[in-house]
């Protein structure tokens, strides 16, 4: 994992479970907090995952990434789990995928992910429980139970609590984890950054213009992202749909581009309007495009609002870039043709 860890307060016994009982009490165990399950470790695989989301959802939040603290995010668990954390299997709700989404890679497997109206910002001050689940897929890999952040089968029966459920976009998440783990696809974020969306709903929110016109901003852009194809461009669709969880395949696989230029797959989509979809080893690692892209984004917008020409790099000059890097990364060469045109842009 990532060097920045923070600990949820709740795993660190800095704050303790409200009174039983109570109030306060009440409410967690109908958002899913179960008292009579074991506290997760804070160095576990689980503990840290919780501690970057917290740590993502705060940042994203003050940065001003979110509307409405919105957004969703997900991980893939690669180490056991303590059985004693987790809801007991046979009281674990269980409940189906789409008929278009099948994930027998998954078998077995569980992920953690953000629950349907949970808030980003909360995840860093709040019961991870009360926030995030833990899904376990079924060997059929068409059926799904959560095993964490959810009463049991037997008081849902009763019909008093409603059921929470994981995002409604958990069918995105299962289905790149499915067939792109393998490819450095361990985390995925989406967030809906404001300068990104309006950009993508400008007059460059085409997929010929939208990459073309943030990479100007900053040399390093088309140095890190040239390889990967820049943004995947996702027309507007409805969120929770298998057509979309289908788009974001082909787009982070290259496969709107030329087979030749598809040795290295995309880091982050942009949804039209809706946001970014972004991936990486862990919470962090997928978290930085989406904000690498909103900060140029940012500044590209407000320069182009006050009439600043800001384009500061034109393809000639990201060329030159691009020639340059690579020419650096490459082994001294003795002798320069007098031609070469080493560290001077155009």
């Amino acid at each position: 994992m990532r060097g920045i860890s923070p600990s949820n307060p709740y795993l660190t016994n800095n704050l303790l479970p409200p009174p039983p009982r109570s109030f306060r009490y009440r409410q967690w165990q109908a958002r899913g907090y179960q008292a009579a399950l074991q506290p997760m470790s804070s160095d576990s695989e689980m503990g840290v995952l919780v501690g970057q989301m917290g740590w993502m959802g705060s940042q994203a939040h003050a940065r001003g990434y979110l509307w409405g603290t919105a957004g969703n995010m997900g991980a893939l668990l690669s180490e056991a789990i303590d059985l004693r954390c987790l809801v007991p299997r046979d009281q674990s709700p269980r409940y189906s995928l789409p008929a278009a989404i099948t994930v027998k890679q998954l078998a077995g497997r569980r992920v953690l992910i953000t629950k349907s109206g949970s808030r980003l910002d909360a995840i860093a001050v709040e019961h991870p429980a009360l926030n995030l689940t833990i899904v376990e897929i079924d060997d059929d890999g068409r059926h799904y139970r959560m095993r964490y952040g959810t009463p049991p089968v037997s008081i849902l029966e009763q019909g008093q609590i409603t059921a929470p459920k994981p995002t409604s976009e958990l069918f995105h998440y299962l289905l790149i984890f499915d067939q792109l783990e393998n490819h450095g696809f361990k985390a995925l974020v989406h967030l809906q950054p404001k300068f990104l969306n309006l950009i993508s709903r400008s007059e460059y929110g085409s997929p010929s213009r939208f990459y073309d016109f943030l990479r100007g901003y900053e040399p390093e852009t088309p140095i890190i992202y040239e390889k990967s194809g820049g943004i995947g461009f996702v027309q507007e669709k409805a969120p929770g749909i298998p057509e979309l969880s289908y788009e974001n395949l082909r787009l982070f696989k290259k496969e709107d581009l030329p087979s030749n230029q598809r040795h290295e797959m995309r880091h982050i989509l942009c949804w039209v309007g809706h946001g970014t979809f972004s991936r990486g080893a862990d919470i962090l690692d997928a978290y930085k495009h989406a904000e690498y892209f909103e900060a140029a984004a940012q500044m590209a917008w407000e320069a182009n609002q006050k009439r600043i020409n800001a384009q500061a790099y034109n393809k000639d000059i990201i060329d030159c870039i691009l020639r340059e890097f690579r020419q650096n990364q490459s082994p001294p060469q003795e002798h320069h043709n007098e031609d070469e045109n080493l560290y001077n842009y155009p």
